[in-house]
């Protein structure tokens, strides 16, 4: 019993390590991502989204513009520089922003619409990530 209770929570707990992926980082930043869903059941809305953290490692006050390089359902290669929104970001020493669609949505990159109430998905488009790249 002890031994399927200790397993149950391992596999609990390394979810969530799993779940957030470290993709960039130099001496100034250290860049995680994740994906997040967006289930807004009264508009039958459900859709994924990649979602950035990103954390000054350095000692000093940092700018800069995160660039999303992507794939989109026909194999076009994109990115970020051409959306709207895309503004300077400036972080503190030691300071950590994390993107979500109200308030950091720059740090945000949709990714693929999911099945809603109706049983359908409102699009087959969906965008893969290639990579981030920082424009200091």
């Amino acid at each position: 019993m002890n031994k399927l209770l200790g397993l149950s929570l391992f596999l609990f707990f390394s979810m969530g390590v799993f779940a957030q992926e470290s993709i960039y980082s130099d001496e100034k930043l250290n860049i995680q991502m994740t994906v997040e869903s967006l289930k807004d059941q009264k508009n039958d809305n459900f859709f994924e989204y990649y979602s950035l953290e990103i954390k000054n490692i350095s000692d000093e006050k940092i700018s800069f513009t995160p660039v999303f390089n992507y794939k989109t359902t026909t194999g076009e290669l994109r990115n970020s520089t051409s959306h709207d929104g895309v503004h300077l970001i400036t972080l503190a020493p030691g300071e950590t922003l994390k993107g979500n669609l109200e308030e950091y949505k720059e740090l945000t990159l949709f990714k693929e619409f999911l099945i809603g109430n109706s049983g359908k998905k409102s699009s087959t488009v969906f965008y893969t990530l290639e990579s981030i790249s920082i424009n200091y």
